[in-house]
């Protein structure tokens, strides 16, 4: 008799703890934001939205915000870390102060440094975590520690457990989004706003606001594909998507990836009207720098931009 093959997946979720354990994980899946609460939580989520700025190869937190004492003391001594240190290149020299100087700022009497010091104005409603650390020098590394919590790839970056735990508003637009520079990414690309083994559809959707197509691939490209025929498409696509989930209910990957599917079909209907700033009041654009927009910016860095 010949049995058709079965996937280890499919053989674990069958057993019986196996079957327990996929479907308390399953229970735990969030619910979309606006069907309610996710199972597990014991209140409803108060934050609606989070933003980060990731400045790579800004400078260091040593010359900013982050005075060290002991290092003043230990200027020019040989440095010793106590353990190994991977360092980007040439090896470590001495300890060497911030060549800045510091100055207490605000009710709070936070110390900036002179080239941050505009911020004291405001220093008393910003909070600084200086009890951060990491073990090396490396950039990719170090890019991941910073989006994922990790040193090492195969981790969900911060914006997809945000994602992943509160949902969107909207079904019509992606919950977490990412706004490159325009001159290129950060160590690791894409890999830092990935969903790794949280569901797809929690990973972060690239947006390039200065391109003709800000989102690349939304829409096709081909002369003979038409709206009619693309619709037709999507429609397909989806019955076939549904009558393999069908098959495999136990493996919610499919249904995450269907979801993904669904979404970016529904944003080439409001991607549009979503990144067209033409309708934003003088004022909002001239708070974000953008009063005088451009297609295309340089590649280096450049005072317009910078300032």
């Amino acid at each position: 008799m010949n049995l058709p093959p079965i996937s280890r997946r499919s053989f674990v979720s069958q057993s019986t703890m196996g079957g327990l354990a996929l479907a308390s994980m399953l229970s735990r899946e969030p619910l979309h934001a606006g069907s309610g609460l996710s199972p597990g939580l014991h209140h409803p989520p108060r934050a609606k939205r989070v933003i980060q700025l990731f400045m790579a190869g800004a400078a260091s937190h040593i010359d900013m915000f982050d005075h060290k004492p002991e290092l003043i003391k230990r200027h020019g001594e040989k440095s010793d870390f106590g353990e190994y240190v991977e360092a980007f290149q040439n090896g470590l020299g001495p300890w060497m102060k911030s060549p800045f100087e510091f100055k207490r700022h605000g009710g709070c009497g936070k110390l900036l440094s002179e080239i941050v010091e505009p911020l004291g104005e405001v220093v008393d409603d910003i909070s600084f975590v200086h009890n951060m650390v990491g073990k090396t020098g490396v950039h990719s590394q170090a890019t991941y520690l910073q989006a994922t919590g990790f040193q090492l790839p195969g981790f969900p970056g911060a914006g997809s457990w945000v994602s992943y735990a509160l949902g969107s508003e909207n079904e019509d637009l992606p919950a977490f989004v990412v706004l490159p520079d325009h001159r290129g990414f950060a160590s690791n690309g894409p890999k830092n706003w990935g969903s790794a083994f949280l569901p797809t559809h929690t990973q972060g959707t690239t947006i390039f606001p200065q391109r003709a197509n800000p989102i690349e691939d939304l829409y096709p490209q081909a002369d003979f594909v038409t709206k009619e025929s693309h619709g037709d498409g999507i429609d397909l696509v989806n019955r076939l998507n549904r009558m393999h989930l069908e098959k495999r209910r136990l493996d919610p990957r499919l249904d995450s990836r269907i979801r993904s599917y669904e979404l970016a079909a529904r944003l080439q209907l409001s991607a549009t009207d979503a990144l067209d700033l033409s309708k934003e009041p003088k004022h909002i654009m001239k708070m974000y720098g953008l009063e005088n927009p451009k297609k295309e910016y340089p590649k280096e860095i450049n005072p317009e931009e910078e300032t």
